[in-house]
């Protein structure tokens, strides 16, 4: 038997019409020769065998001619074998001639299905695809475009009786535009004996349709024996398409837990760069607010600039005391300011920010350090086990060609994973080989979590080259571990060392054995560069091999080794006791399940505690605040009185955080302190809080009213004497909303804890003591008075919040709140019912001194119940908050307010379930209409608020790519509003608002629906209602509650606006 004769060559087999046995024996010769299979058609094939040439599409032709494959018959196969070499493959053609050249018109493949869409008789384009259903096991994919998405997967797997396990990876792909989309169902498969094999490829142009499809391919693979798995195994992960591979490296990286091993080198190498924060920062991480930071990103940013522009080491010193300012360190450095400098700072930003935001688990203790350094660097970091096989084949390749003399030592092998260079990783360019580099272990936090940058962006950021830069400015990899070892050095920490395992695309790779460097880019015709190893029979400049990539999408980074080497000195290395290894679960032992859809009706003000305490349990000096104002239609003026007092001996500065409307708009600033009245001015706010700070530190009193976010106010008053008493006063107009046919008026009193520590916590001054006051308590002084006017007949005023003393007419009236009242965490609200609130008017006013008038239009749309056929068309999608925030009586309300959504809704509707935090999960695979709502109940009654962070923008995303087949997809989110990536979300609300309308309902004592949930909803004619006493929640859900079936119809109320 010849053995080897095709170890360098890859089969790709499409021998349909070959007998069983000859298939078998084909596959067998090959394999006992040394050759390689691949199921699939793509550049690392060398060869494809065929028994009929019409089987190749002609963009497989195509692909053929560019990745020079060669095609021929199984005859090639056993003459080779009978010979004893590889024979001339030119002698060995298919039994039908192919023609290369692309033929003028493309004719529809014989597996295509008619369809009476005429679209689709015509001769296709590049990227169209036939509406086609293949059934046959390793059916060859069609041609489908390269950029789609995946919308839907999953993995399973299946034990056989001989304890080999059989496992599936489905996905379904989408591509085109929202209003074309076309639809693909793959399945990939890896079998007992290690082949991996593809079944059958199904194609749908309507969501549903496709969805349908997939859900019953999945369906008959369990009824096959397979089993759903929830993690995606190595294994798995391989079968997966590259973009279904970036995205679950994009999951992994916010939900991971880590191991004991993944924390100690993620603790090892932020300490190589940037140090122990301990021993770095002034005050602890979560005590800073991420506006600072974002202004100390901004200061070095100039900085930047600033070294390169070469700069005066004064005036350079100068702008960097800002960013110690605003980020205070343990001792300013002395060491002069550089752009390696620059780029430290810059990566402590990005752990601060991480620190402060990234982890929700349990917003009353600071996050878990190593949780959020690890979530810092966007790289998925995993153990290899030591004794695994994985661990010993990637041991193996590292040990292979070592040329040192001295015995190297592997401590740990970590896989890694970047979700960018998996999505962009440029496979196709074939010779894809696994090299090594190494580095110092301070250059790894950059190296994971922006990959390997070329030369230029090194340099840009301070980072000394360590490699000679002999073939220009590229990339630098070799095969050979004595090689890398030369560029890595032992860690300060613990004394090891670390070298990243890439997959590298060579492409086309030409030798050289002269330097170059002035090389940027691969000599025309290559890909890559090789510099070769001199030997006793090679001259070369080159002491090792050093091959050289000029493009970062050549790189995948796939495992980071640690070792050590003869004379290293090993430490111990202990990251710190309060590490903490794995993200913390809250205890839900005490929460309450839901039983019955019966809706919240507690006292709001029976949790709140009583009088105002800074974190030290001191008093704080906001003494009471009353509120004026006056409504016209829906158009208020509200002004808002706020009196402070210092009872310390000593100057102190108060900071009050509060909300406003989102549709406000603040006109007036002014205070009034010892006689003296000031007028505020509206000024840049980075020259405001500069002459603000300068006025606090010369002993001046000042006074700062700063917009934190669209909704979000902080009023900071410095310098306050010792007893002194000051007015503050702010005036703003807003708009009023329509809830049914009533005109709703809401002034929100407490923000959300994680807004209050980004506004309160920001630095404006050093001078004196700050002094936060978080929330207005029972004890102070409230009271407010409106005066109400309105176009029609005012029917009823009441409030959910407050008593309410009024006097009113037909069309005016004047209310107010009674004595003794509070401003709790619930704020106030007010209702307005009115009579033909929907009809348009229009309002005309005089000057009182000028012959002038204005006008102000008010068209309110009315939007009844749709017509029954339109509701048969559409759906509703409930989006239930389980992320960790919610834990607590909020998560039982948002259950009571979903339950009680799914009551109204009409049996024409279809609906689904979706249960979000920083995953998510669906009742169904696509909408259904839901004759019995016991599944969807049960599925609202046993969520849980433990799925981490509120990633809702992950929802949006994967329902925008299964746009609804036909009428609207209405979602209703249910959330307490602590959203991750607000503009993301926003963005993806905007882009589907032609078929998708949010409604958001906000729940909690203090939720963020004064925030981010509110755009969201404004974005797209949606409403959002702050859903905590119990009429106006029903008002919201159930508008016409005597038609449950067309009152279901959840209505934009609030997409009325006042010109």
């Amino acid at each position: 038997m010849t053995v080897g004769i095709f170890e360098d060559c890859t089969f790709c087999l499409k021998v349909k019409h070959l007998p069983r046995q000859q298939k078998r024996k084909l596959q067998t010769d090959i394999k006992e020769n040394g050759g390689n299979f691949s199921f699939l058609l793509n550049a690392q094939c060398t060869h494809v065998i065929l028994d009929n040439a019409d089987v190749l599409s002609q963009y497989q032709l195509n692909s053929l001619q560019k990745h020079h494959i060669h095609i021929t018959n199984p005859e090639f196969i056993w003459e080779s074998i009978k010979e004893g070499k590889l024979v001339d493959v030119r002698n060995y053609d298919p039994l039908k001639s192919v023609s290369i050249a692309p033929p003028p018109c493309q004719k529809a493949s014989s597996s295509e299905v008619k369809t009476d869409d005429p679209s689709l008789d015509s001769p296709p384009e590049k990227d169209d695809v036939a509406l086609t259903e293949f059934s046959t096991e390793n059916a060859e994919i069609p041609h489908f475009p390269q950029d789609f998405e995946v919308a839907k997967y999953n993995t399973l797997e299946k034990v056989g009786p001989q304890g080999g396990s059989e496992t599936a990876v489905v996905e379904l792909w989408c591509t085109g535009p929202p209003g074309g989309r076309i639809f693909l169902t793959s399945a990939r498969f890896l079998l007992a004996d290690g082949t991996e094999t593809k079944r059958p490829f199904s194609v749908q142009k309507s969501s549903e349709d496709a969805s349908q499809r997939y859900e019953r391919y999945v369906e008959e693979l369990q009824e096959q024996g397979f089993l759903l798995r929830e993690h995606f195994t190595p294994e798995a992960t391989q079968l997966a398409s590259e973009k279904l591979q970036a995205l679950l490296l994009e999951e992994a990286v916010p939900s991971s837990a880590l191991s004991q091993e993944v924390s100690g080198l993620v603790e090892m190498i932020w300490a190589e760069a940037l140090g122990r924060l301990e021993h770095t920062l002034l005050k602890p991480v979560n005590r800073m607010s991420l506006n600072d930071v974002s202004k100390a990103e901004g200061v070095l940013l100039l900085v930047k600039m600033a070294v390169k522009k070469g700069e005066t080491a004064g005036h350079l010193h100068k702008m960097m005391s800002e960013f110690y300012r605003l980020i205070p360190h343990r001792g300013v450095p002395a060491e002069p300011v550089t752009l390696r400098l620059v780029a430290q700072k810059e990566d402590l930003c990005q752990l601060i920010r991480d620190m402060v935001s990234v982890c929700e688990t349990n917003l009353s203790k600071p996050n878990p350090p190593s949780l959020a350094k690890y979530r810092a660097l966007r790289c998925k970091v995993e153990l290899v086990e030591p004794n695994t096989e994985e661990f010993s084949r990637v041991k193996e390749e590292v040990l292979w060609n070592d040329h040192s003399k001295s015995p190297v030592n592997i401590l740990q092998i970590f896989r890694v994973g970047r979700a960018s260079e998996a999505a962009e990783f440029l496979s196709q360019l074939g010779t894809v080989r696994r090299l090594l580099h190494g580095s110092p272990a301070q250059s790894f936090v950059g190296i994971l979590s922006r990959g390997l940058l070329l030369p230029k962006v090194v340099e840009d950021r301070g980072v000394k080259r360590t490699d000679a830069g002999n073939l220009g400015s590229g990339i630098y990899f070799s095969d050979s571990l004595s090689t890398s070892i030369k560029y890595s050095s032992p860690g300060a920490t613990d004394g090891t060392r670390l070298l990243v395992v890439c997959d590298v695309a060579l492409g086309k790779c030409v030798d050289l054995h002269e330097k170059d460097l002035s090389l940027t880019e691969a000599p025309p015709g290559y890909d890559s560069v090789h510099g070769v190893r001199g030997t006793a029979s090679v001259t070369s400049d080159f002491e090792d091999d050093e091959f050289v990539v000029y493009k970062t999408n050549q790189v995948k980074m796939k495992y980071v080794i640690k070792f050590c080497i003869p004379g290293d000195e090993i430490k111990d290395f202990h990251p710190g006791d309060n590490m903490e290894l794995e993200e913390h679960t809250p205890e839900i032992s005490h929460f309450s399940k839901v039983e019955d859809l019966q809706l919240p009706d507690t006292d709001p003000l029976g949790h709140v505690k009583a009088g105002l305490q800074d974190p030290s349990g001191n008093s704080v000096p906001l003494e009471d605040v009353h509120i004026k104002g006056k409504i016209i239609d829906f158009v208020a003026q509200v002004i808002v009185f706020q009196t402070y007092t210092n009872q310390s001996p000593v100057p102190i500065e108060a900071k009050y955080v509060f909300p406003l409307d989102d549709k406000a708009a603040v006109c007036g600033f002014e205070a009034f302190i010892n006689g003296k009245h000031i007028v505020g001015e509206v000024k840049e706010k980075e020259a405001a809080h500069r002459e603000y700070g300068a006025a606090v530190s010369q002993g001046h009193g000042a006074y700062l009213m700063d917009q934190d976010a669209p909704d979000i106010f902080t009023v900071s008053v410095g310098n306050l004497p010792p007893k002194a008493k000051v007015l503050i006063k702010i005036t703003y107009i807003t708009e009023l909303s329509l809830q049914g046919a009533c005109a709703a008026f809401f002034l929100p009193a407490t923000v959300a804890p994680w807004q209050q520590d980004r506004a309160v916590n920001e630095n404006t001054q050093d001078t004196v003591k700050k002094i936060c006051i978080k929330e207005i308590g029972t004890q102070q002084s409230f009271s407010l008075t409106l005066s109400i006017e309105m176009p029609h007949l005012i029917e009823f005023i009441s409030s959910d919040t407050h008593q309410l003393r009024q006097k009113r007419t037909d069309c005016k009236a004047v209310i107010s709140t009674v004595e003794g009242s509070s401003l709790d965490s619930s704020g106030f609200s007010l209702r307005i019912g009115l009579l033909d609130a929907c009809l348009s008017r229009m309002w005309v006013e005089k000057h009182p001194e000028k012959e002038s008038e204005a006008c102000m239009l008010v068209f309110q749309p009315d939007l009844g119940s749709i017509p029954p056929e339109q509701a048969e068309r559409s759906e509703v999608v409930i989006c239930l908050d389980c992320s960790n925030s919610m834990e607590g009586e909020t998560f039982l309300e948002a259950q009571q307010v979903a339950l009680h959504a799914l009551s109204l809704v009409g049996e024409p509707w279809k609906v689904n379930i979706v249960r979000f935090g920083t995953g998510y999960k669906e009742l169904f695979s696509y909408p259904k209409c839901v004759t019995s709502s016991s599944t969807a109940s049960e599925c609202i009654r046993t969520a849980a608020p433990t799925m981490g962070n509120t990633e809702l923008w992950k929802v949006l995303w994967h329902l925008s790519l299964l746009p609804p087949a036909h009428g609207l997809r209405n979602i209703l989110l249910i959330s307490d509003g602590h959203l991750q990536h607000e503009s993301l979300t926003l963005q993806l609300v905007k882009r589907n608002a032609q078929h998708t309308r949010l409604f958001s309902c906000g729940v909690g004592a203090a939720p963020a629906a004064h925030g981010g949930v509110l755009h969201q909803s404004h974005s797209n004619a949606g409403s959002e209602p702050h859903l905590q006493p119990t009429p106006q929640l029903m008002a919201m859900l159930d508008p016409q509650p005597t038609e449950r079936g067309q009152g279901s119809n959840p209505r934009p109320h609030d997409a009325s606006r006042v010109h």
